[in-house]
């Protein structure tokens, strides 16, 4: 198996290519950012395969389940 380089342009939802300098500036807002409030699902997507371990940081999915604490 081989491992996907950190910023190699990505299809997202079958039509968007996000280039190399967008995931740049992604992974940068997701390690500054406590939270982020909003985000496509599409980007949600590219989050959890690419940084899991920065997918805490994202909002609750649409019609998830809540916990409460």
């Amino acid at each position: 198996m081989t491992k996907r380089r950190p910023y190699e342009p990505r299809i997202v939802g079958g039509k968007v290519v996000i280039m190399p300098a967008d995931l740049q500036r992604l992974h940068q807002r997701l390690l500054n950012s406590a939270v982020i409030e909003v985000i496509s699902d599409e980007m949600r997507e590219v989050v959890e395969t690419e940084w899991p371990e920065l997918s805490h940081k994202l909002p609750p999915k649409p019609g998830g389940l809540h916990r409460a604490s």
